[in-house]
Parts: structure tokens; C-alpha cells; sequence
């Protein structure tokens, strides 16, 4: 009896003083791990909003949806509606035009135009905004496809069709400012993206998706999202909540407030639940 006792005294000691500790070991590893994945997935998706066209952002609680600017400058806003073609560096409007000269230089103007579908966007408000959403696809729009983006040294000149004529009341930015948007060759669209969260009780996911087609209405179904040659990619795996939240004038005018909260749940040792939520705000700039 008294070697049994023994025994099983130095089986206690080993697992309080050695199991147990491994098993802390583990589980805070675990933790540390979920922590960092939620970290960056919201990092990173707080960087692509940031540089998303003003009032492009979208959301359906489980959904966030926008369009990424490629780059932006500021343009010469034509007074007397002369058109480009006719020898002046101006933006027309309420005339028929084809092109115009930024004032300064553009960045990555070498790779604006052909062969990528890249689009100007001029005062962009969003949804409600007849003629100045650049989510619509008919009607009067606020884009047009550029053709050809030529340095000249301090500026770039910048060719765009149709020449469907600009309306100066819906389209002068007050601020005089234009911004390029990438768009897909497939649809001939502009390329929106979207974070589509996919909350489980184990093996939820949050996917990065783009290239699908553009749609007046933000897309939620498997199909919308195939469209157009739309590809996706896995940002964090066991999702177990989320939340996407977007106040666009709740902050300051022209200033929305954009407020992530995501969970990450795995099993540890001993077969209890651990999990991680993580909680992010961004101020995002709507001046068109």
C-alpha cells in the first residue's frame, strides 16, 4: 500500500508540475495565434478601405464591399466648356470632350489604359446619388474608360471614351479632384472588392473576394460572386462571428466610420473552446 501511494503520489506531482504546464503552454500558443490571425485580417483589410474611392464603401453586417482607387489627382475645371481636343488643358463639362491635363503628375501613370480596364471617377456620392454612383450601370454615369494616360513631364494627359458629355452640376468635384479605378477586362467594369465573412461553430471563414462583376446592388449570393471570372482567397479560417458596420456621416461631414469586429474560436487541450475577438474602427475619407 504504502509503494501504491507512493506511486500514485508521483503520478499527481508529474501531472501538476509537468502536465499542466505543457498544457498552458499550448493553450496560450493557441490564443497568441488567434489574436495574430484576427489582428492582421482587420490590418489588412483597414489598409484596403483606406484606399477605397470615397463613398464606395458598403455593407451588409456579414459583407463589406468597395472600390479600390488605383490613383488620383486634380484636374483644370473648363469655364467656358471648351473641350480638350480644341487645344485647352481643362476638363470640360456640359460639352462633349475627350481628354484632359491633371495639374502636377499622376501616380503609376505608366501603367494606367490599356491593357488594363481602368476607369476616371468624377465627385462620387454613392447609392441614392443619381448620376454620381459609380456603382451604377446605366443611366447617367460619373465614369468614363480611359484610353490613354501620357506623361508630358510636370502632368499627365489623360484620354478617356465615350465623349458623352460630363454634367457640371452632377460631376465638377469641389474640390476639383479625379480619382482611377481599376476595372475588369471580363466585364468591362469597374472591379469592386469584397471581405464576405462566413461566421461557424467551427470552420467559418473570411474571404477576400474580387474580379466578379460590378452590380448596382451589393452581391450576397455564391453566383453574383462567380460572375465576371470572380476569384477569392481565404484571409482567416475558424470564424466563429463577425460583425461589419459602416456610419457614413457619423463622425464629421464627408467622414465615415467603418467598425470591424471579428471572433476566432478553436478547440484546446481538454476539449474546451478558446476564443478571440478582436474589435476595429476606421475613419474613412469621403471627399470626392
Amino acid at each position: 500500500m504504502v509503494i501504491a501511494l507512493v506511486l500514485v503520489a508521483i503520478v499527481v506531482a508529474a501531472t501538476i508540475y509537468f502536465v499542466l504546464p505543457l498544457r498552458q503552454s499550448v493553450d496560450v500558443a493557441t490564443r497568441a495565434e488567434l489574436t495574430d490571425t484576427a489582428d492582421n485580417a482587420l490590418q489588412r483589410i483597414g489598409r484596403d478601405v483606406r484606399l477605397s474611392l470615397p463613398n464606395s464603401v458598403r455593407t451588409d453586417g456579414t459583407r463589406l464591399e468597395f472600390i479600390p482607387v488605383r490613383s488620383a489627382g486634380r484636374y483644370r475645371a473648363s469655364s467656358s466648356g471648351a473641350a480638350c481636343d480644341t487645344g485647352t488643358d481643362e476638363l470640360a463639362f456640359d460639352v462633349t470632350d475627350t481628354c484632359f491635363k491633371s495639374i502636377g503628375t499622376v501616380s503609376n501613370a505608366s501603367t494606367i489604359g490599356p491593357p488594363n480596364a481602368d476607369f476616371l471617377v468624377l465627385n462620387n456620392y454613392g447609392s441614392g446619388f443619381a448620376g454620381q454612383d459609380a456603382y451604377a450601370t446605366s443611366g447617367t454615369l460619373n465614369r468614363r474608360l480611359i484610353t490613354t494616360a501620357a506623361n508630358e513631364g510636370s502632368r499627365e494627359r489623360i484620354v478617356y471614351s465615350p465623349n458623352t458629355a460630363l454634367d457640371r452640376t452632377l460631376h465638377d468635384s469641389p474640390g476639383k479632384r479625379f480619382f482611377i479605378v481599376g476595372g475588369n477586362t471580363t466585364t468591362g467594369l469597374p472591379e469592386p472588392v469584397t471581405y464576405e465573412c462566413n461566421a461557424a461553430p467551427s470552420g467559418g471563414t473570411l474571404t477576400r473576394r474580387w474580379g466578379y462583376t460590378m452590380l448596382a446592388s451589393q452581391p450576397t449570393t455564391p453566383a453574383q460572386f462567380a460572375a465576371g471570372a470572380g476569384t477569392s482567397a481565404v484571409i482567416a479560417n475558424d470564424v466563429t462571428g463577425c460583425s461589419f458596420n459602416y456610419d457614413q456621416n457619423g463622425i464629421a461631414p464627408q467622414v465615415g466610420l467603418l467598425t470591424l469586429q471579428l471572433t476566432l474560436g478553436l478547440t484546446v487541450s481538454g476539449g474546451q473552446s478558446e476564443t478571440v475577438t478582436l474589435y476595429h474602427s476606421i475613419h474613412v475619407n469621403n471627399v470626392p
